[in-house]
């Protein structure tokens, strides 16, 4: 069982590191409010998949890998200190779910295959020992399947939450810049003929 976890390993493995021979592309989405987008990859005939998330720090003339913990937006968001907050949140939920698919779940998965009832204490009934040995050892597999979703989920679903808002706040500040760029401030001093008193005006033009 050892021999198999270890060959399904280094086949996830080498995916990441080639495309697969037969991938299956189903999505690709742009949002313009936030200059992402992303290209999602299935391994054919698994429940494995790999997302590629790329970011524009120039309104869409190109496009950067945001990175698997998001270290290549990071020194983007240095400026902000909300977005880069979010970014960090995201890092550390991308490596909780890691830890719960990769970590937890294969322990989980060889205590089940490995566990023996006869280190256990005996009852002396073979029906009842029999029963707790099945209990106990689909309990581990269960929480392995339950771990890997979780941390699936984690990884893919809760962490985008974090990314989405670092990018807002990023798109939201280099929004503000641009209008402070193109911003035109007018300062008229006239004297009002019936009074005979200065006035000041004031006009700002976006």
């Amino acid at each position: 069982m050892i021999k198999r976890i270890q060959f399904f390993l280094l086949l996830i493995i080498f995916h990441t590191s080639v495309d697969a021979q037969i991938p299956i592309k189903i999505g690709e989405k742009t949002i313009d409010s936030l200059q992402y987008k992303s290209k999602t990859t299935w391994i054919t005939l698994t429940p494995f998949f790999f997302v590629n998330r790329k970011f524009s720090p120039d309104h869409g003339e190109t496009w950067k890998n945001i990175g698997m913990f998001g270290q290549n937006l990071k020194p983007y968001l240095i400026s902000d200190s909300i977005a880069t907050q979010n970014i960090n949140i995201y890092k550390y939920t991308r490596a909780a779910g890691i830890l719960q698919m990769w970590v937890l779940t294969p322990l989980l998965a060889y205590r089940h295959f490995t566990y023996d009832p006869s280190e256990k204490f005996s009852t002396g009934d073979d029906i009842i020992d029999q029963s707790t040995y099945q209990e106990e050892e689909s309990g581990y597999l269960t929480a392995a399947v339950l771990v890997f979703i979780t941390g699936s989920f984690t990884y893919h679903v809760l962490s985008k939450t974090y990314l989405f808002r670092s990018l807002h706040d990023y798109n939201r500040g280099i929004l503000d810049n641009s209008f402070l760029e193109s911003a035109e401030i007018n300062l008229n001093l006239i004297v009002d003929p019936v009074s005979n008193s200065p006035q000041l005006g004031i006009v700002i033009t976006f």
